[in-house]
């Protein structure tokens, strides 16, 4: 069971396979002592992430303050840290 499934699954989905497949029903803690005493174990994957294909180019707003944050009026200059939104379907804010 355990290389029929290429060493990829552990001792709880292996109790289900048993069960579904061989119509065998044990306890899920029998089947881990089994497979220790075996010296056997599920292969550890990585969590797959999902990016999305993008240009890093196409998601960067112009910087048009240019770090100059001092104004001569109150209410001139606003600025926020934007990271965290997506706007649109490039995820940057354009000027049109």
């Amino acid at each position: 069971m355990y290389k029929r499934y290429e060493g990829k699954y552990g001792y709880r989905q292996i109790q289900l396979f048993l069960w579904q497949d061989k119509g065998v029903w044990m306890n899920h803690k029998k089947v881990l002592r089994l497979m220790q005493k075996m010296g056997i174990q599920a292969s550890i994957r990585r969590k797959r992430r999902f990016n999305a294909t993008y240009q890093a180019a196409e998601r960067v707003a112009d910087n048009l303050l240019k770090r100059n944050f001092t104004a001569e009026k109150p209410n001139q200059k606003w600025v926020t840290d934007v990271t965290q939104y997506r706007v649109g379907s490039a995820g940057c804010i354009s000027r049109q």
